[in-house]
């Protein structure tokens, strides 16, 4: 009985293509990974262990986003080209991580870097800490557990934006920690909407991160 081989390389052209870049684009990729040392000009196909290290290499020359994400795109001398949803770097077609990525640049721009999320399931604060990862420093507060003034007063100290879910599991006692005290009202968003991306678009909206920008 024969055994299926695992295959262990790739095309190099179809691992651009994979990353997006074809055509003029695709030569100058091909160029830039002879320069790093991931190949030589004989060489039609790459390991694949070398994904992550053709990748890194790439996204060094150059910002891949697709048409949603590209007014986003951050400016920092790297060229910017548009690429299909499914292999854009900054949401890999995620309307989610879509949504997030605009809000964590709205945030930067205005300043804003520490940030308190009040409420939201178990999976709505485990998405939003995996989305947000290391880009903002986060705070998530379980929304029907109990809670106290002095810990509600650390966060709203230490928070630039306070973020209350209130369409989602929150209880009275814990949200009104927050939306009744006179400090924090003055960097509070508070929504009634539910989802990762309805909520990260009116916090990108809001007063708070819009107009500190304006």
């Amino acid at each position: 009985m024969s055994t299926r081989r695992v295959p262990t390389d790739i095309a190099i052209e179809q691992l651009l293509a994979d990353l997006g870049l074809v055509g003029p684009t695709a030569k100058e990729a091909r160029a830039v990974l002879e320069a790093e040392g991931l190949t030589n000009p004989r060489k039609q196909r790459i390991a694949l262990a070398k994904t992550r290290a053709v990748t890194d290499a790439i996204d060094r020359r150059w910002q891949r986003v697709c048409h949603n994400c590209r007014p986003r795109a951050v400016d920092d001398g790297r060229p910017v080209i548009t690429v299909p949803g499914a292999v854009c770097s900054m949401c890999a077609g995620s309307n989610n991580a879509r949504a997030v990525s605009a809000l964590i640049a709205g945030c930067r721009a205005a300043g804003i870097r520490r940030v308190v999320v009040v409420g939201g399931s178990p999976n709505t604060r485990r998405e939003l800490a995996e989305l947000i990862a290391e880009e903002l420093e986060l705070r998530l507060v379980d929304g029907v557990r109990s809670s106290n003034r002095q810990a509600a007063k650390s966060d709203i100290a230490w928070a630039d934006l306070i973020v209350v879910l209130g369409a989602t599991q929150l209880a009275h006692k814990v949200s009104t920690l927050y939306t009744r005290d006179p400090e924090a009202r003055q960097k509070l968003v508070t929504t009634s909407r539910r989802g990762i991306e309805a909520i990260a678009d009116d916090v990108t909206r809001s007063d708070i991160v819009s107009g500190a920008r304006g």
